[in-house]
């Protein structure tokens, strides 16, 4: 009986030790798969140019401008969006967000789920689809494409069906990467704010903090 109590035991214990390792592995992922290694905060040059690189989403003069370089698959990803939504729901003049397509390639449905955020963009539906693809990253596989574009309001079915089984590479997504590997991007999400690249994903408070410091004139970083 003590014995099996033990064996029972030892089971838990290696549970919770893979559990470990694997959300460990997803959250550093780099983008061969390696560990990520944080990174103290970098200025970024001409960071402003970057910002046509990817979607924008909110007033173009919002005057905290959050870049983030993203992967539909990546469940860290899905929780910034939900993050920086309910911070631009705060701050809705004030805060604005680009997204860089980066998918990463040990995710399966990254870059097919990239081309229906932009065949859903090409009818001006892009933040509708972001916002329902991170919500619903479960459904990857399983869930139709048609039914993402239905829920997201994608006006014509026929045109986003033809797009979506296009096979050429994607413009955005292709410049992401290149610009990703300029910048040296490690994994997903990487976040720059006002030209700071961050060494990790911010926690809601880091954000609206740096949010704050940037409404009151000083550096998001705390250089100011």
């Amino acid at each position: 009986m003590k014995l099996d109590s033990v064996i029972t035991a030892i089971f838990f214990v290696c549970a919770l030790v893979t559990t470990g390792v694997i959300v460990h592995r997803e959250f550093f992922a780099s983008p061969t798969g390696g560990p990520r290694a944080e990174q103290k905060p970098i200025f970024v040059k001409n960071w402003q140019a970057d910002l046509a690189k990817g979607i924008h989403m909110g007033p173009a003069d919002a005057p905290a401008q959050v870049l983030e370089f993203g992967d539909f698959e990546c469940p860290f990803c899905a929780t910034f969006q939900k993050d920086v939504k309910e911070l631009r729901a705060r701050y809705p003049t004030q805060v604005a967000l680009t997204f860089v397509h980066f998918p990463l390639p040990m995710h399966r449905f990254a870059e097919p789920a990239a081309r229906v955020a932009e065949c859903a963009g090409d009818q001006g539906q892009f933040e509708a689809m972001y916002g329902l693809l991170f919500e619903q990253q479960d459904k990857f596989g399983l869930k139709p494409w048609s039914e993402f574009a239905s829920e997201a309001r994608v006006p014509d079915g026929a045109i986003f069906e033809t797009c979506i089984k296009r096979t050429d590479p994607i413009p955005r997504v292709t410049e992401g990467k290149a610009l990703g590997k300029e910048l040296d991007v490690q994994g997903t999400p990487t976040v720059l704010i006002n030209g700071w690249k961050l060494g990790r994903p911010p926690t809601p408070d880091e954000l609206e903090h740096m949010v704050k410091a940037i409404l009151s004139g000083k550096s998001p970083v705390g250089t100011n």
